[in-house]
């Protein structure tokens, strides 16, 4: 195996604790990698309980699976988290009871320069996760100023959206990683250059890969399957993910979800989980100095009722 391995999981005791509730249960790692937080369940579960670990990067999934051989009662499924219940169906799973996120891009893919996840190494303008036609060159190369501006703005939270788009549009075309960071460079100039580069690859990946509409659609699924009892435990690193997930977990623990204006409740949904954590977990300065990509986790927790 080429891989060698050095991502370090974020958060790793504080997320399997609160995720196992009952040892001879049913377990998802919905973001495998290179089964880090995997393994480390599987250390937790009695033989009897199932481990189901999912990734759409083969080579993570051929890694990990090496890495935890001597494990028998973990399977590996090579889709995305968004196809969770059809998956698991495939498998004889209709409810399980805990599932852990561990949102965003892999230490693997960001230091994979061919992967073209990384401003900072040469590669193809590419970012695919999975199987999807699109690429990031697609994207720089085709959309319309407007649409560029968009999803800087809506998925970059760029505050140079515009600017940045219309000297892409004006310049382009684009196929590799640096040449595009040139291109930036030459608009946005000062200390913070990393972070708007950061963002507007932040949003290229993400509207390359659906990412936002994957995350709910998956904790749609993964609450409606998960046994009573049962938790969702979802690590996030930046605002995007971690908005969507706060407000799933606050509408499920919710009773009444109408808009503050109605005075009498129309909506009749009632809660269905309760909060483990009011506040989300993060790391601390250890973790922070040993794993600087720590940084900017937020663990949330809840548990279905």
């Amino acid at each position: 195996m080429s891989i060698s391995y050095q991502h370090k999981p974020v958060l790793l005791h504080e997320t399997v604790k609160q995720l196992i509730t009952r040892p001879t249960g049913v377990y998802i790692d919905a973001t495998c990698g290179l089964g880090g937080h995997s393994i480390e369940i599987a250390k937790r579960l009695d033989p009897s309980a199932s481990l189901y670990s999912f990734d759409l990067d083969p080579r993570a999934l051929a890694f990990a699976k090496d890495r935890l051989s001597e494990y028998d009662n973990i399977y590996y499924i090579q889709h995305n988290f968004d196809k969770l219940r059809m998956a698991l169906f495939a498998e004889g799973v209709e409810h399980f009871d805990g599932i852990l996120y561990d949102l965003g891009v892999s230490s693997m893919e960001i230091d994979s320069a061919e992967r073209g996840f990384s401003f900072m190494k040469d590669g193809p303008l590419d970012m695919r996760m999975g199987e999807t036609e699109l690429t990031a060159a697609d994207i720089i190369n085709t959309y319309s100023q407007d649409e560029l501006t968009r999803i800087f703005q809506e998925y970059g939270e760029e505050r140079f959206s515009g600017r940045i788009a219309r000297v892409i549009v004006e310049t382009r075309p684009y196929f590799k990683t640096l040449p595009l960071v040139d291109c930036i460079k030459s608009i946005i100039r000062g200390p913070y250059i990393n972070k708007t580069l950061a963002r507007i690859f932040q949003a290229l990946r993400i509207e390359v890969n659906h990412e936002l509409d994957a995350i709910k659609k998956s904790l749609s699924d993964a609450l409606d399957m998960l046994n009573p009892g049962g938790r969702i435990v979802a690590i996030s690193f930046h605002s995007l993910e971690d908005r969507i997930v706060k407000q799933f977990f606050q509408n499920a623990v919710t009773d009444c979800i109408c808009p503050p204006e109605i005075p009498v409740c129309v909506c009749d949904h009632k809660a269905v989980a309760k909060k483990i954590t009011r506040k989300p977990i993060i790391p601390d300065e250890d973790e922070i100095k040993k794993n600087p990509r720590s940084r900017s986790a937020k663990c949330r927790v809840i548990e279905k009722l």
